[in-house]
């Protein structure tokens, strides 16, 4: 159709008029598909309400908001992940934790497992770079961040020469974490027959899934045998040469063991949900030995997995906690569960220690934890500000019996939007490491005193409370 045809039919208001009921007749079909979603799926009555109302009363807003931020768990999709089949490797754990996460459906602790902290970003990035260079058969990755810096290129060129060695690469990069990667410096590595999968891409078809739901899990598996995990991204704030003096301060670890299998699990789960591939995935669960013998649960949570496995875990353990409980997260915006275990735990006079830094850097959760803060520090809760750095480490030690550390924060987010992966750890070497830890950057930190607040500060933060749930 040339444009002397075209000017006039677009002006013809008949065209505008017919259009018009078609939109209106589809925005209708939408709404009710989406309505009758909303209603199938739990939530909070308040949050059922919420939805209705924009998508009945403001449906031009309400339709677009909820196809990106409406769910929080894949429901159908997730059952295309394949199956992992996650038995109990022992039995011998008696306690609670291990038995409720069991019933959940997670994998019992095992207990050959050797585990290796790092001490800072230096070294973080010296194991990190050992282990790449000794693979000889294959390298996963999975990873939120992989920056376009020196750090970034240099775990590509290594990548690039194991993939010319033939060791088979695969990365699986989060669709907006790792946004400002450029495609083309994955390039090469491709072509060396490296393969590269991004996890629920920022552009997608409507109903494939939901933006707001990401990746946040870092492992790196090296020859299905050991794997290097934590909190840390691939990113000159994390790790490095110029560490400790130029990175954040953050926690990082290597594991060998029986544990290894289920990181394997979730990676290959993972990657074939990213690739579109239904293939169940296998657990080996032949014991791997190890010259360890650190007691070790693997804690996956999010979208993918049934219930909410981290957010049990913590909730259950602040509430059984006798003396102790020491937190380090970058971002504080819990729940009510979580706000009112912790209060009560200090409250009946355990001892709560929250480690925050200063100013994150995300100024938005920063607004949004003091409200919390406040009302813990009312109730006894101790809280700690590391001033001259960023702090982007993520552990919990409960007493002297159990702890946790991996990748998730103690946010909304983590605990019910982002796939996690947090270690729980049974073994008191581990827990004494982990609490020594904390304690020397408690001894970093200077106390929080909560500072009186207007009205208008009360506004500002009710405001940002209201995106809480996506911070």
């Amino acid at each position: 159709m040339n444009n002397t045809v075209l000017i006039p039919f677009l002006k013809n208001p008949v065209f505008w008029t017919g259009l018009f009921h078609v939109a209106s007749i589809l925005g209708f079909i939408l709404g009710v598909i989406l309505i009758t979603q909303i209603l199938r799926n739990p939530r909070k009555p308040s949050a059922t309400i919420g939805w209705l109302l924009i998508i009945v009363l403001v449906p031009l807003v309400g339709i677009p908001l909820y196809l990106i931020f409406g769910g929080r768990k894949f429901i159908k999709l997730k059952k295309n992940k394949g199956v992992m089949l996650l038995p109990e490797l022992n039995k011998t754990n008696q306690h609670a934790l291990n038995t409720l996460l069991v019933s959940l459906g997670l994998p019992a602790a095992s207990e050959n497992n050797l585990i290796h902290f790092h001490q800072n970003g230096k070294h973080a990035w010296q194991e990190l770079i050992s282990l790449l260079r000794r693979a000889k058969q294959s390298v996963d990755i999975a990873i939120f961040i992989l920056a376009k810096d020196k750090v970034g290129d240099k775990i590509i060129a290594l990548l690039e020469q194991k993939a010319s060695q033939g060791v088979t690469i695969k990365i699986l990069l989060d669709g907006v974490g790792s946004l400002s990667l450029p495609k083309n410096k994955l390039t090469h590595l491709i072509k060396l027959g490296a393969k590269v999968a991004w996890f629920n891409p920022v552009l997608h078809l409507p109903f494939h899934t939901r933006t707001n739901l990401r990746n946040h899990r870092k492992m790196i598996i090296i020859d299905k045998k050991i794997v290097w995990t934590g909190g840390r991204n691939l990113a000159e704030e994390y790790l490095g040469e110029h560490c400790p003096k130029e990175c954040w301060i953050d926690l990082s670890f290597t594991q060998q063991g029986s544990i290894v299998n289920i990181y394997q699990a979730i990676f290959d789960a993972d990657w074939n949900f990213s690739n579109h591939d239904n293939s169940e995935v296998k657990l080996i669960t032949k014991q791997q030995g190890s010259e360890g013998d650190s007691l070790i649960q693997i804690i996956p949570s999010g979208p993918d997995v049934t219930d909410d496995p981290i957010y049990v875990a913590v909730l259950s353990a602040c509430y059984s906690a006798k003396n102790k409980i020491s937190i380090v997260t970058p971002y504080f915006v819990p729940n009510s569960g979580i706000q009112e275990a912790l209060k009560l735990a200090a409250l009946r006079g355990v001892e709560v220690n929250l480690i925050l830094p200063e100013k994150s850097n995300h100024r938005l959760a920063d607004i949004a934890r003091n409200r919390y803060l406040r009302e813990l520090t009312s109730a006894g809760t101790k809280v700690w500000l590391i001033s001259d750095k960023m702090v982007h480490a993520k552990a919990i030690v409960f007493d002297d019996d159990f702890a946790m550390a991996g990748s998730a924060n103690l946010d909304n987010r983590s605990l019910f939007l982002n796939c996690e992966i947090m270690n729980g750890f049974y073994s008191q070497a581990d827990i004494s490491w982990l609490s020594r830890w904390l304690d020397d950057l408690k001894n970093q930190s200077s106390a929080y005193q909560p500072t009186p607040i207007g009205a208008v500060g009360e506004l500002i933060e009710g405001i940002v409370l209201l995106g809480a749930y996506q911070l």
